[in-house]
């Protein structure tokens, strides 16, 4: 599917429907440059349908912890009222998880990750591919590709290899297949990784984003996506997407050293202008829920 050349929009007033058709050819430009994605230390614009929640650290200051800068809210606004407001326990879980990579493939997927000089929201990089043969992977997992991924309404793939790996010079990164979705340089930023984050008990999860609308002939696929950081005692982190028409199923991924990627899938919802929350949660070990927020369309 070719987003640069939108699909007609049918029985939308044809102001709305303009609308959708220029987000669409934005998100696929954007999408070509590479997409533009949260990093920890840089705070870029990110343009429709990226929301960033959560404090982005720009620097070091005082005695540590304690005197980091207050989270910043959502930058979002809550949906219309006619969002159907579902109980947690009404929506089957779904798992999105593949198992693990090989590490033959994820070493393959890294050099490759590894060889973009910024990562998805232009954040530099002085990782190299051959970092690679000695970068401390945390997670390399196989992930199941739903509709509304990368923008198009049915991949062409049905899977995706997502690991998060630190090279031996600190510099820490995200990579979903070949691609430098997110990336924290010390180099750059002045301060490692783990100082980075304001993250605590009551607020264990941080990250960015990416909610989308696409036309899909006399109905609508609505996806969301997660790129995230947690406490280390965070072991699941699981979506869904609520509209005015139902729930989709929770969808969720196994956590490992602190990040991670998830997403959600709803083809052939007829929904209301713009009328969307994500719900999203976190759970520990032992499988107890830790935390629950929503994000808003």
């Amino acid at each position: 599917m070719n987003l640069t050349t939108p699909p007609p929009v049918e029985d939308l007033d044809p102001d709305y429907a303009e609308r959708i058709r220029t987000e669409l050819v934005k998100n696929a430009r954007r999408s070509e440059r590479k997409r533009s994605m949260w990093v920890p230390v840089l705070a870029a614009a990110c343009g429709i349908g990226v929301i960033t929640t959560g404090v982005v650290l720009l620097a070091e200051s005082g005695n540590g912890p304690a005197d980091l800068p207050a989270a910043t809210p959502p930058t979002s606004s809550p949906s219309p009222a006619e969002v159907q407001k579902v109980p947690a326990g009404g929506s089957p879980r779904v798992s999105l998880d593949l198992g693990p990579a090989s590490a033959d493939d994820a070493r393959e997927a890294a050099r490759k990750c590894l060889a973009h000089r910024e990562g998805g929201n232009g954040a530099p990089s002085s990782a190299v591919p051959a970092d690679a043969e000695t970068a401390t992977v945390h997670q390399a997992r196989w992930l199941k590709l739903l509709p509304g991924e990368g923008g198009e309404l049915r991949p062409a793939k049905d899977r995706m290899l997502a690991q998060t790996l630190t090279t031996q010079k600190g510099v820490w990164a995200q990579c979903l297949d070949s691609e430098l979705y997110q990336v924290f340089d010390p180099a750059v930023a002045g301060i490692p990784f783990e100082k980075s984050m304001v993250l605590n008990a009551a607020e264990p999860i941080n990250g960015q984003w990416t909610i989308s609308e696409i036309p899909d002939g006399r109905s609508t696929l609505l996806f969301a996506a997660f790129s995230f950081v947690t406490m280390p005692d965070v072991a699941r982190v699981e979506v869904r997407i609520r509209w005015t028409g139902g729930a989709s199923p929770w969808y969720g991924v196994p956590v490992a050293a602190g990040g991670g990627y998830v997403a959600a899938s709803q083809p052939g919802a007829v929904n209301k202008r713009r009328a969307m929350e994500i719900d999203f949660r976190t759970f520990d070990k032992a499988g107890r829920q830790t935390f629950s927020g929503i994000e808003y369309g």
